[in-house]
């Protein structure tokens, strides 16, 4: 009997660990910090051609963390669709930023990635 149910629970925590591996894989946000502080203030914008921190991951979303804002701001104008594969095709996200003359900016693009379900 003591070992009948400690079969039992094996299987049950090998299920458990098992299901876990196969869907709970998150990867890191990828995070790029860009920093503006012309004197007679400034726009422009930042082209970021995405590159995958791993195989497999797949460009899921963005967005704008600011770590220093002054008289500024920084948008993201255009972003792959999620689901882009960076080792397929090319996927470019652009920020629009500007700043006044006494102003400054600093800020991260925090990108989410996604693991294939194929992979």
């Amino acid at each position: 009997m003591f070992i009948k149910k400690f079969a039992n629970q094996l299987i049950l925590f090998a299920g458990l660990a098992l299901t876990q591996t196969a869907f709970a894989v998150e990867l890191a946000p990828t995070k790029l910090e860009y920093q503006h502080a012309e004197e007679a203030g400034g726009k422009g914008s930042d082209v970021i051609k995405l590159t995958p921190p791993k195989a497999c991951a797949v460009f899921d979303s963005a967005r704008i963390v600011y770590k220093k804002r002054r008289y500024g701001q920084a948008d993201i104008v255009s972003k792959p669709s999620a689901g882009c594969n960076p080792a397929n095709a090319q996927c470019k996200l652009e920020v629009k930023w500007e700043h006044e003359p006494a102003g400054r900016l600093t800020y991260q693009v925090e990108i989410n990635w996604q693991v294939q379900p194929s992979c």
